[in-house]
């Protein structure tokens, strides 16, 4: 028995082998890929929220067709994502390192805007790449993850060298210690101070409390204390933020207090109410 092929079942067996062929080449292909993620810079603990920060990663395009390529860099607990551009691609390939491209019109994001709170939140941050020929695009770590790089977000807190000792001169006398603590992130501080004397004998456990402002601007912390030195005293004054992090600098300042001049001290009296008739007891020490 001999069959015929009709035209139309010629053209329907052809198309039927272009299929097989286009996706047996399909499952050849590589696909697209983010690689090599990377913030700059990422060789530091913690960095200001003021720091300017870079992030990169490289694409592949696996030969793939790739129309209208948009890469983004996005951040946890943020709505941030920033542009990122080809620094060495050789058209027409898309192949290549994506960074922020850092003009006026695409700056560098500073590092206070890549995270929820400042203080202990850490960076993290993903790449996506966009694509007409893939709705879902090319993620990196992965769709919907981010990599931590364990730079915390927290910008130091700072003593103005403006501390001051007023009141008294001589031993026992009350005086009043004050500085100017800032925090332009907002944190509260924890300010304390050691009071020495030329032979280095200290006084340690003055705490300063706020007396005035805001720490983002500069707010005044104070104490009242006494001491037991004399001669030419030098007051060391540092802070640590509510985060923890200590102010780059100490802070120090120096007073007198009297030990040549004889003072009195301890006034009493003795009772407090009497008549007319009554002896009365006034006592103090020299």
């Amino acid at each position: 028995m001999v069959y015929k092929m009709t035209s139309s079942r010629i053209a329907f067996v052809f198309a039927i082998g272009l299929a097989v062929l286009a996706l047996f080449m399909n499952n050849g292909a590589e696909a697209a890929t983010l690689n090599d993620g990377a913030m700059i810079p990422d060789d530091e603990s913690r960095v200001d929220a003021i720091r300017d920060m870079q992030f990169t990663v490289v694409f592949d395009d696996g030969d793939e067709t790739i129309s209208n390529l948009e890469i983004v860099v996005w951040f946890d607990g943020t709505g941030a994502t920033h542009a990122l551009v080809c620094t060495d691609c050789v058209s027409p390939s898309p192949d290549g390192t994506y960074a922020i491209e850092g003009t006026p019109e695409s700056p560098f994001p500073s590092a206070g805007t890549l995270v929820g709170t400042l203080g202990s939140e850490t960076i993290k941050y993903g790449f996506i790449a966009s694509y007409d020929e893939d709705e879902n695009g090319v993620h990196w770590p992965g769709e919907g993850s981010t990599h931590d790089s364990n730079v915390r977000v927290n910008t130091l807190p700072v003593l103005t060298d403006d501390a001051t000792v007023s009141g008294g001169g001589m031993p026992e006398d009350t005086y009043t210690l004050t500085i100017t603590y800032t925090d332009v992130d907002g944190h509260a501080g924890t300010v304390t101070a050691t009071v020495c004397d030329v032979s280095d004998t200290c006084e340690t456990g003055l705490s300063l409390s706020k007396q005035s402002g805001d720490e983002s601007s500069g707010a005044v912390y104070g104490t009242d204390f006494t001491t037991e030195l004399g001669g030419t005293l030098t007051v060391t004054v540092s802070a640590t933020d509510s985060v923890g992090d200590d102010a780059e600098d100490d802070r120090t300042t120096t007073f007198s207090v009297d030990t040549t001049t004889p003072w009195l001290k301890n006034p009493s009296v003795s009772p407090t109410s009497a008549g007319e008739d009554d002896d009365i007891t006034f006592e103090v020490i020299s």
